[in-house]
């Protein structure tokens, strides 16, 4: 686990993907826009949230990246129903599973529909309750669609989450071989009780995904949840692809 501060990444020093094809298009509600690299095997990173048209990602060369976005995050992000854990918030539904099977069965079928040869592995990536939904998908998954998940300042809170990743990693066969979390180091410092227990669930998820046998990094950004989201983004994907 490290504590350093977040940067921004310059224009100076930011790589590109090699020749990208962009497309974009909506399935079943979720808006995809891809950049592919014209590299044969490239790795490809799915990344969740609201930056389909603009994403401010730098992916290095040789990886492609696919941004998908979605409407309702409280319900198409959530595993399983909870209730809100702020006043004017809403309630959490169970959407999760429906949002993976559009994924597994529509988006990557279609955003990698002209690749010469399959991807060297994929990695779906989220901030906040997109975070959460990618570790819970990364453990989810009856077959090795994503072989690393990235939850960044993840909802690492959710009623229910440390058991259901014990028992899904005791089964031993997730497909998973790296596991990158990070927070805020303000993030856990509210009256909440829920989202009080944030950081302390991180770090035993981190625990238990070495335990495992999964390549896992915990890290420590400075300030709350909202602040230097890019940065915190980039700084996963740097890890998940080096």
């Amino acid at each position: 686990m490290s504590a350093i501060p977040d940067t921004h990444p310059s224009a100076d020093t930011a790589a590109h993907p090699a020749n990208p094809v962009a497309r974009k298009t909506t399935i079943s509600g979720l808006s995809v826009h891809t950049q592919i690299s014209s590299v044969a095997g490239a790795p490809i990173v799915y990344l969740l949230g609201d930056m389909a048209d603009h994403s401010p990602v730098q992916v290095p060369e040789g990886v492609s990246l696919v941004s998908v976005g979605v409407d309702l995050w409280e319900e198409n992000f959530s595993p399983w129903c909870a209730p809100r854990v702020f006043a004017k918030g809403p309630n959490f539904g169970d959407g999760a599973q429906k949002t993976l099977d559009t994924l597994i069965n529509q988006v990557i079928p279609w955003a990698e529909s002209e690749l010469s040869e399959p991807p060297a592995y994929r990695t779906l990536m989220g901030y906040s309750l997109a975070g959460l939904f990618s570790l819970w998908a990364g453990v989810s998954q009856q077959v090795a669609t994503f072989q690393r998940i990235g939850a960044v300042s993840g909802s690492f809170w959710f009623p229910g989450l440390l058991d259901y990743v014990d028992q899904q990693l005791s089964g031993g066969a997730v497909g998973l071989t790296h596991a990158y979390l990070s927070l805020g180091d303000r993030e856990a410092r509210t009256p909440n009780p829920q989202i009080m227990h944030v950081r302390k669930n991180a770090e035993l998820l981190a625990s238990r995904f070495e335990n495992a046998g999964i390549t896992s990094m915990f890290e420590l950004n400075r300030g709350n949840h909202f602040q230097n989201v890019e940065g915190r983004i980039q700084k996963a994907l740097d890890w998940l692809v080096k």
